[in-house]
């Protein structure tokens, strides 16, 4: 499936931020943006579960549980369905293609290498660019733009990504409680542990879906414990599904017409081709592959909107390569065998499990 962006998650961001007197580029859901305004919560708040889409949620949790309960709809995600893409476009309300934050990696020519967008590190290479993205992919978010306005607005995220941050379930849970009783009206409180353990153990292990019992405990005590004048808005950035074979396109016969490795990510592969071998790379490539993904030219891919509506970010050209390779099976690509990053789950393709995403919302006092 493809991403309606007038009919997905930045449509349920825009009512957001439309609510705190922010503009959008994508036009707001109706009938959410009429809940705010008949609850006229103080404070809004979105929970983000990395890696719990909507149809794992509905296969392993009870419909009487906390999450299901208040499910109030699933919407599709943006595309890619992968952390950095999603994530910034729920931080920000802007697609992929405005953002630049493509997937997990991109090539960037500053510095002629492939690097993992969260790290600054080359992806192949390790090599450290301290502040690289940062500095050519500047993003202003919601919080950003709340503080500009004197609206009190928090990020809650993992120790490792801002400092200050928590360390565990339990301490990302009290820190939403605690939000909730201060002056703060808009938090992003994003929790990791999911999705990394998905793609460690797959998708139906008993630890994950431990993890996510233990998720739904939580984010009951955070009901249970929350100031009356918080609407919690609980979603995910993607969905996972179980990876049947992971190709590596340096053991096939499409190595031959590759500028440099793959990037963005394995199920939404960006090509970079050869000078004069763009029709022999499409050709072998549908021979091989053409059952598990869709293959898009550049220019196909800027015209279908893929990532987007919005007006292209100026790096988006060179960041999607020649070619967008998109799985549509349990398939996976790499350009090189990592065995420290061997992933038995992963997202970016375009199934429903992978794209699906639940919204679930929680206010008290009978309002959600």
């Amino acid at each position: 499936m493809f991403v309606n962006y007038d009919e997905c998650i930045l449509s349920y961001v825009a009512a957001i931020r439309g609510y705190f007197g922010l503009d959008s580029v994508y036009k707001a859901d109706a009938r959410f943006k009429a809940l705010l305004e008949e609850k006229r919560p103080e404070k809004i708040f979105i929970v983000l579960i990395d890696g719990m889409g909507s149809r794992l949620i509905k296969r392993k949790l009870s419909q009487d549980g906390f999450l299901l309960s208040h499910l109030y709809t699933e919407v599709s995600t943006v595309f890619p369905p992968t952390t950095v893409a999603a994530t910034t476009s729920i931080k920000n309300g802007k697609s992929p293609n405005m953002n630049g934050y493509l997937g997990w990696t991109s090539y960037i020519k500053e510095v002629d290498d492939i690097v993992t967008i969260f790290m600054d590190e080359g992806y192949y290479t390790k090599k450290k660019y301290p502040d690289l993205i940062e500095d050519i992919l500047p993003v202003r978010t919601t919080v950003d733009e709340l503080r500009e306005k004197g609206i009190s607005a928090i990020d809650i995220e993992p120790f490792y990504i801002r400092d200050g941050g928590y360390d565990g379930l339990e301490t990302f849970a009290d820190r939403i409680i605690e939000a909730s009783f201060s002056n703060i009206r808009y938090a992003y409180a994003y929790y990791d542990k999911y999705d990394s353990l998905m793609h460690k153990e797959g998708v139906d292990h008993k630890r994950c879906d431990d993890l996510l019992c233990d998720i739904e405990r939580e984010l009951q005590r955070v009901a249970d414990d929350l100031s009356p004048d918080t609407l919690l808005v609980i979603v995910a950035d993607h969905g996972l599904v179980d990876i049947g074979e992971t190709i590596n396109i340096y053991d096939t016969k499409l190595k031959d017409h590759l500028r440099r490795p793959i990037a963005i990510e394995g199920r939404a592969a960006a090509f970079y081709i050869k000078d004069g071998k763009r029709e022999v790379f499409a050709q072998e490539f549908k021979e091989l592959f053409e059952d598990d993904f869709i293959l898009l030219e550049k220019e196909d891919v800027k015209k279908s909107k893929l990532f987007g509506d919005g007006i292209d970010h100026e790096r988006f050209d060179e960041f999607i390569g020649d070619f967008i390779a998109i799985a549509k099976s349990d398939k996976d690509m790499i350009s090189k065998v990592d065995p420290d990053f061997f992933m038995k789950a992963a997202h970016a393709g375009v199934t429903k499990d992978e794209m699906m995403i639940p919204v679930i919302l929680y206010m008290k006092e009978g309002r959600s």
